[in-house]
């Protein structure tokens, strides 16, 4: 993938923050379910690093086989999570401690795309690419849940 989609800066992020809250605007909506998404992916990890202590250590191989073992573990976590259900492993609570800083990727600028050269121009191009993206899924996002929550009224509060 040449970048990835980023929260927006300035923005609520972390789940705690929403508590009690409902998103005001595309953009706190956005973030609420990008965090959501990131704390379920984290536990994910956390749980096969459990299961599976290749994952925990920092191994000595190409990143293409490190790929593989993650698939491999990923495979046989669903394969016992199908045939053994009550699995202790399976069926423990994994807490992830949030970051309390800011998000601060916006700019992408400690990415770095191994697979080719890029000009500064064509970084930013792709950095552009990626915002707009994000926008078109903020907007889209937004707008499923003013029909269901809003009554259709997509007026946003607190947009900066």
């Amino acid at each position: 993938m040449p970048g990835f989609i980023s929260p927006y800066r300035g923005v609520r992020y972390h789940l705690k923050e929403h508590t009690g809250r409902t998103p005001k605007n595309r953009k706190e909506l956005f973030n609420l379910r990008h965090s959501s998404l990131r704390s379920k992916i984290e536990c994910t990890f956390g749980i096969l690093k459990n299961r599976f202590k290749i994952l925990a250590g920092k191994p000595n191989y190409p990143f293409p086989t490190q790929v593989d073992i993650v698939l491999a573990c990923t495979v046989l976590h669903n394969f016992i999570a199908l045939e053994d259900p009550a699995d202790d492993i399976f069926n423990e609570n994994v807490e992830i401690d949030e970051d309390t800083g800011e998000e601060t990727n916006e700019d992408d600028s400690n990415v770095v795309d191994y697979t080719q050269s890029r000009s500064q121009r064509e970084d930013r191009d792709v950095r552009n690419e990626w915002k707009e993206l994000r926008d078109q899924i903020a907007w889209a996002m937004w707008v499923d849940y003013c029909a269901k929550y809003n009554g259709g009224n997509t007026m946003e509060s607190g947009l900066t």
